[in-house]
Parts: C-alpha cells; sequence; structure tokens
C-alpha cells in the first residue's frame, strides 16, 4: 500500500503546470494497472479504478480513494511551489504541508532531461475531446503511447512538459508499475476556495515526521 501512496503523490506532484492556463474544473480519469509487483497483484481487484484532478488558478487538488476505509487528497500550489497531502487511514486524519525543498526531495532522483515527443498519426475521442496520437521518450523509462488534445491548455504536468497539448490517456511509471490514465469526464466549473484548505479535524504532520510514519519510503 505504500508504494501505491507514492504513486499517487508522485502524480499529483507533476500536475501544477496546467494550472497556469486559464482552466477551471474537474477531470476525471480511470486508472488501469500494468506490471504490477506479486504483493499488490493479489489484490489488484481491491485498488482504485478513478483519480480526480481538479484546477482553480495556481492550485491542484487530486483525490483519490485507496480502498480499505483510506483516502489520499493532494493539493498543490504552484504560486508558493508548496503542497499538502491529507491522508485518511481508516479514520486517522493526517495533513503534511510540503515545502518547495521537500517537494524537490521527492522528485531527486527523475532526470532532469525533458522528455522527447514523436507525433503521429491516428486520432480518437475521449472524454468528448478529439485527440492526436504521439510516443514520448522519458529518460529511464522508453516509449510510452499518449493521445493529447489541442482544445484544452497544453502543459498538463512536468513529466510531458513541452507535449503541443493536454494529455487525456497517458501512462505514469512509478519504477515499480504502471498506471495507465484514461480521462472518463472534463467538466468546467467553478470550484469553492474551500477545496483547496486544510479541513477540520486533520491532524498536521511535517514532511519529516511523514516519511518516518511511512517507514522512511519517502525521500530515499
Amino acid at each position: 500500500m505504500k508504494n501505491l501512496v507514492l504513486a499517487f503523490v508522485a502524480v499529483a506532484i507533476a500536475l501544477p503546470a496546467f494550472a497556469q492556463k486559464k482552466f477551471e474544473g474537474t477531470i476525471t480519469f480511470g486508472l488501469e494497472y500494468q506490471d504490477l509487483p506479486a504483493e499488490m497483484a493479489a489484490m489488484e481487484a481491491m485498488l482504485p479504478d478513478e483519480m480526480t484532478t481538479q484546477i482553480k488558478g495556481d492550485k491542484t487538488r487530486l483525490e483519490q480513494s485507496l480502498g480499505m476505509g483510506m483516502s489520499q487528497v493532494t493539493i498543490t500550489d504552484l504560486k508558493k511551489g508548496s503542497g499538502t497531502l491529507l491522508m485518511n487511514m481508516m479514520g486517522k486524519k493526517m495533513a503534511v504541508e510540503m515545502s518547495k525543498d521537500d517537494l524537490k526531495e521527492m522528485d531527486k532522483k527523475k532526470s532532469d532531461k525533458k522528455p522527447e515527443f514523436k507525433y503521429l498519426d491516428g486520432t480518437k475521442e475521449i472524454a468528448g475531446y478529439k485527440c492526436k496520437k504521439a510516443m514520448v521518450v522519458v529518460q529511464g523509462a522508453g516509449e510510452m503511447e499518449i493521445y493529447y488534445t489541442e482544445d484544452l491548455p497544453a502543459g498538463a504536468n512536468k513529466q510531458f512538459e513541452g507535449l503541443k497539448g493536454f494529455p487525456l490517456e497517458y501512462t505514469i511509471d512509478s519504477g515499480q508499475f504502471k498506471m495507465k490514465m484514461t480521462a472518463k469526464s472534463v467538466k468546467k466549473e467553478t470550484l469553492g476556495a474551500d477545496l483547496f484548505a486544510i479541513p477540520d479535524g486533520y491532524d498536521k504532520l511535517t514532511f519529516e515526521e511523514f516519511k518516518a510514519q511511512m517507514g522512511g519510503m519517502m525521500g530515499g
């Protein structure tokens, strides 16, 4: 389960570049898993099959049920370069505030080299948007197929920096397994500021305290 938590945190941290563009609303992705390790493959049917990302100005909110009474929300603030992780572990609620340096530490194992894109023939409709096909070459992860739309602002995440549109279908490689993410719906709507704040009832932890609780799995 730690691996799954870390994977979703990594996904959320890669999202804030999209907030620079003029979009406000909710994008819902369906999830498929590939190359699961044996301990996770045995419980694949219990793994989450949906993820919701909400975007308002410079802030993003990624919400994900982890199953078994657990849920996770990751809020990022592009202007401040910071983030907040909200964890509900079977009633135990934790809010982990992460500074710009903390986020860099979590991302330090990734290559600084930008991905390369090969734009290909082929289109398909995803969540009501016409999408074009491309291959992205990421150092250490090989080639991955991606479908993107030019009808939404480009710059969906740092992993695909430079892509000519907003990806509505792509794969995230956590290093231990892969998640294929396909948009199910894109809804433009006004979102309340309270969605991007820490709710009442959460115990605040530092990033170091959270790493200790996660058994040193994060940040090296």
